[in-house]
């Protein structure tokens, strides 16, 4: 994590966050403002985490997505309204999110994610977000993710159902580990909006771990989320070669190997 710097202390807002200083403390609250953290994605998934790190003081978020908003987002995409509509997403979250905490630092790119910027998010950030809905963009982000060392937090969900789980060389397998054979099968096309927000509510929490050291993240466990029954189930992730598992993907990936 980038260095505490104690000028920091100046933009601790003791009230704002008063709540959660009971659990993170002082020293938290810091790691958190000091953090950079990319979100990847500002679908239903990217917008409830994003609006929660946002509103817990991430001190610097990147926040990623090249569509516009449109009418059939708003079920689940808190972020935006109908006077959204037509907006880069990415846009439109910055501003919601600067006006929900001036004190920190939103950056939006309403870009594609392809491997150059994949590599460019992984430099700059502590921590990656993936709140995607398709794998080929997963396993750009998580390949670079890997190839610096950084964590990377996974979140997928359709209908009422949803997996979660955080990857970091030399703690974990890879992403790849779990993708399926084609990486190329359409994203969600049906989901109820509460999905998306038990999802996107653990991958925030997932961060908030990450940056201040506080429980124990999702490594080498997939949290599979059932909403039908309320069933909750915690899958053990066996290590495996990663090498073996990007090979088994690479011809999908010709500009990364």
């Amino acid at each position: 994590m980038v260095r505490l710097e104690p000028e920091l202390l100046d933009k601790l807002d003791f009230e704002r966050y008063s709540r959660q200083l009971g659990l993170i403390h002082v020293e938290g609250q810091l790691k958190l403002l000091s953090s950079t953290v990319a979100v990847v994605g500002l679908g239903g998934l990217g917008s409830i985490a994003a609006y929660y790190l946002a509103a817990s003081g991430v001190g610097r978020l990147i926040l990623v997505d090249r569509d516009e908003v449109e009418v059939n987002n708003l079920n689940r995409q808190l972020l935006y309204t109908k006077k959204d509509v037509g907006k880069p997403k990415a846009l439109a979250a910055a501003s919601v999110l600067s006006r929900l905490n001036p004190d920190i630092e939103v950056v939006p790119i309403a870009d594609e994610v392809d491997w150059s910027l994949a590599r460019k998010l992984s430099r700059e950030a502590d921590i990656i977000v993936d709140s995607l809905d398709n794998w080929k963009t997963r396993l750009y982000l998580d390949r670079a993710a890997w190839l610096e060392g950084k964590p990377l937090v996974h979140a997928a969900a359709e209908g009422l159902y949803g997996q979660a789980t955080t990857v970091k060389r030399g703690y974990t397998g890879c992403l790849a580990c779990l993708a399926p054979s084609d990486i190329d099968r359409a994203g969600c096309q049906a989901i109820l909006g509460p999905t998306v927000g038990l999802l996107g509510s653990i991958e925030a929490m997932e961060v908030i771990k990450l940056a201040t050291g506080i429980g124990e993240p999702l490594f080498n466990k997939l949290l599979v989320v059932d909403a039908r029954t309320y069933r909750v189930d915690e899958i053990r992730l066996a290590p495996m070669d990663c090498d073996e598992c990007w090979k088994r993907v690479s011809d999908r990936l010709q500009d990364v190997f």
